[in-house]
């Protein structure tokens, strides 16, 4: 028995320590498995937090991005010319009112504001805008105006108790030159955010926005519970700081993701932003209009079209209607949906009441007062030919970015007057004809200095596609004849010298034979030079520029002015067979009007930058190009077209007044074409079809007329010729072109070089109304 406990003990003590053995191997597996767990813990947790830091690095790079340097791109700003005022000067109240409608002035009873004004029977009142002109800074003052008639008596500055004789009304922004994401704004800078906007905009969207970091944890928690309730989302939890992260950065999508992020930018931008900084970033981001293609951004710009007023001007109501379309843009959107707009303003302004911020009689009187918007947006472009015309005479020396970005401000020759008086005229006149597929294109041009006044390149004035003015190359048929009897006349002959219209043969280059015709296929016999520009008969001049190196001189004067585009010259340019467009012939006739000196056309006067400085000006030029006393003989004969040849339809219905003037027609009367000048104004019309199908329009039945309804708008004055000593004056025979008597019928008073009149008489045929020295009396300066 002792043995068997002994061998008992023995398995006993052998068993044990393998017992324990199993144990720990048991035990290791654990332990390694719980560090293992901690390693890839770490690892991931480690991995997370690298992410997040790259994560924020890239977000705080897009702020970078975004706000060093210039935050936003500034679209530049084109503007009229000034209308200037002063003692003396006449004009019509009803173009007085239209120049300050376009420049957004609004009529009140009694101004209180800039951009008001006030009127009565003999005196106006006007509360101009600050404004940075080009060589100086107006600052806003009223201005009193007292008109006799349409006659300015007397100006004086009300605000500064002066007498004034000269003063420029703010000009009228008439377009704007945007960034290519089409978002259109004006920049508020932080010192320039008004104290009541910023009022009602922190009690309505984020009233804990200078304690908070960028984000409000119980405003999300208070808007959470508020969403479970009402089972859906009927509040939001963002503070301005996190709506202008989104705004900047973000989609509108909704996400865990994107409120995420929309947190860390937030609290980003508040460790790079002061408060006052995201306050004035916020108020030029938000986005609150839609004007066709352009999305409006921040609420300076909003006011503007909607009001007519900056945004420092508007009163509690408009400002509470303003901040309360953030909720919705669409939504609240006073011109479309005037009535929910107007409850969205009320519950700002309730809001306001509960808030102390107006009293409850102040909100009494607030909820009752109509909205005050505009019918209507203004367009983008009101006058896209123009604009277009400006930009391309800007990329010289800046690119499309440049204007879109860097709020340029661009001062123009463009004449709101002018250019309201060329749409009427050219309404009235397209009204005449029955096609309406007619396309047309005008340009009004001061001679003098080659400013560019007003232009349309579509007969639907303001549609901003193909711009004709200055992209439609038409024959331009006797048009081109001033400029070759400029050519006869310097080589010496003189307007009544004798010529026959008999027919003409030519071979060209080519082999072919040409032919030309005048226009009523028939021959005129004998004549004088005077006589057949006048009626603008084909043959005289063909024969003649065929003589004597007549279009070889003809091609040297169109190349002194930059309009000789051809590479092979054929006879057919002496009929105008060659195309220009309605820019170019106005360039034309500004050298020919303006008695042989040139001015490049341009309508550009200075470019400021967005600190006002003066960063471009065009300067005045003009240069001598042609003999000024053989340049008033053609002028003289222009005058002749408008009283005895193809115009003299002019003479028939401005009895009083003198123009001068051509017409030009093209073959299978494609083109109807006519430049014309009073004593200042040049203004070139073309009508046409864009598939050049006949038009079955000459110059005389389809361009003159419109030029003629576009002059009855401007009450345009006469043409008077610069005196020269160089010249004498007889009266000749426009037929056998010898001298006779004033009273006959056919008979003209022209010019001549001294010693270069005819010396013999004609007989005189019929007897008409005599002018002889009073008429030149009128006609010279």
């Amino acid at each position: 028995m002792q043995a068997t406990r002994q061998k008992k003990s023995a398995q006993s003590k052998s068993q044990k320590p393998a017992s324990k053995s199993s144990r720990k191997r048991s035990r290791k597996p654990v332990v390694g498995g719980r560090k293992r767990f901690r390693k890839v813990l770490w690892l991931l947790l480690s991995i997370a937090l690298f992410a997040l830091l790259a994560h924020l690095i890239y977000l705080n790079h897009l702020i970078e991005k975004r706000f060093d340097g210039e935050t936003w791109s500034r679209p530049s700003r084109v503007y009229a010319r000034p209308l200037e005022l002063y003692v003396g000067r006449g004009i019509e109240p009803a173009q007085l009112i239209s120049e300050l409608k376009l420049a957004d002035y609004q009529p009140v009873k009694k101004v209180a504001k800039p951009g008001q004004y006030q009127r009565s029977q003999t005196q106006w009142m006007i509360y101009t805008r600050d404004f940075h002109f080009p060589d100086h800074h107006q600052s806003a003052a009223i201005i009193q105006i007292d008109l006799s008639g349409r006659d300015i008596t007397a100006i004086r500055d009300l605000s500064h108790d002066q007498m004034l004789d000269f003063f420029q009304l703010t000009p009228a922004r008439i377009g704007s030159y945007l960034p290519g994401n089409g978002e259109d704004r004006l920049v508020v800078d932080e010192n320039e955010v008004p104290q009541k906007l910023e009022q009602i905009l922190l009690a309505v969207e984020d009233r804990k926005f200078y304690q908070h970091f960028g984000v409000n944890p119980l405003s999300i928690l208070r808007a959470l519970w508020a969403n479970i309730r009402a089972g859906k989302t009927v509040q939001g939890g963002s503070t301005l700081t996190q709506q202008l992260a989104k705004n900047l950065f973000l989609t509108p999508q909704r996400s865990l993701l994107r409120k995420i992020n929309e947190a860390l930018m937030a609290m980003l931008l508040e460790i790079r932003l002061s408060k006052p900084a995201i306050m004035a970033a916020y108020i030029n981001e938000v986005y609150l209009l839609q004007q066709k293609n352009t999305s409006v951004h921040g609420f300076a710009l909003a006011s503007r079209l909607l009001f007519k007023q900056s945004l420092g001007q508007l009163d509690v109501d408009r400002l509470a209607l303003l901040v309360g379309m953030v909720k919705g843009p669409s939504l609240y959107n006073p011109l479309q949906h005037p009535q929910r707009a107007t409850q969205r303003r009320n519950q700002v302004l309730k809001i306001l009441r509960d808030e102390k911020i107006i009293t409850a009689e102040k909100y009494r009187q607030l909820v009752k007062r109509p909205l005050g918007v505009v019918k209507r947006l203004p367009p983008v472009n009101p006058y896209p030919a123009y604009l277009d015309l400006v930009k391309r005479q800007l990329t010289s020396h800046y690119s499309s970015t440049d204007l879109g970005q860097q709020g340029l401000d661009i001062f123009t020759a463009f004449d709101p007057l002018r250019q309201r008086q060329l749409e009427r005229g050219l309404k009235n006149g397209l009204n005449r004809f029955s096609n309406k597929k007619l396309q047309t294109a005008v340009i009004m041009a001061d001679y003098l200095n080659g400013d560019l006044l007003a232009m349309v390149g579509d007969r639907n004035t303001d549609y901003p596609g193909f711009n004709r003015a200055i992209l439609a190359q038409r024959p331009i048929g006797s048009l081109i004849k001033p400029m070759l009897l400029y050519g006869l006349l310097q080589q010496g002959n003189t307007l009544a010298t004798r010529i026959e219209d008999k027919p003409v043969s030519v071979r060209q280059s080519d082999g072919k034979i040409w032919q030309p015709q005048n226009y009523d296929k028939k021959l005129h016999g004998k004549m004088t030079l005077y006589n057949a520009f006048i009626k603008s008969y084909n043959l005289p001049f063909v024969r003649l520029g065929l003589q004597d190196g007549g279009l070889k001189t003809l091609v040297e004067n169109l190349q002194r002015i930059h309009l000789q585009k051809l590479k092979r010259i054929y006879p057919s340019i002496l009929l105008g067979a060659m195309p220009m467009t309605p820019l170019e012939v106005t360039q034309l006739y500004q050298v020919i009007a303006n008695s042989g000196y040139f001015s490049p056309l341009t309508t550009i006067r200075e470019v400021l930058d967005a600190d006002h400085k003066l960063l471009n000006r065009v300067p005045l030029q003009s240069q001598a190009l042609f003999d000024r006393s053989t340049m008033i003989q053609v002028q003289r004969a222009l005058i002749g077209v408008t009283e005895q040849g193809t115009a003299r339809y002019l003479r028939t219905r401005f009895k009083d007044k003198t123009f001068a003037g051509k017409t030009g027609t093209t073959n299978d009367l494609r083109d109807s074409w006519f430049s014309g000048f009073t004593n200042r104004y040049l203004t070139v019309v073309w009508l046409g079809d864009d598939d050049n199908n006949s038009i079955n329009l000459t110059g005389s039945s389809g361009a003159l007329r419109v030029w003629a309804d576009i002059m009855a708008q401007m009450n345009a004055q006469s043409l008077k010729l610069t005196a020269d000593p160089q010249l004498e004056w007889k009266t000749i025979d426009i037929l056998q072109g010898g001298l006779t008597s004033p009273s006959c019928e056919t008979s003209a008073l022209l010019p001549f070089v001294s010693g270069r009149a005819p010396d013999f008489t004609s007989d005189c045929r019929g007897n008409t109304k005599e002018k002889g020295q009073s008429w030149l009396q009128r006609l010279l300066q």
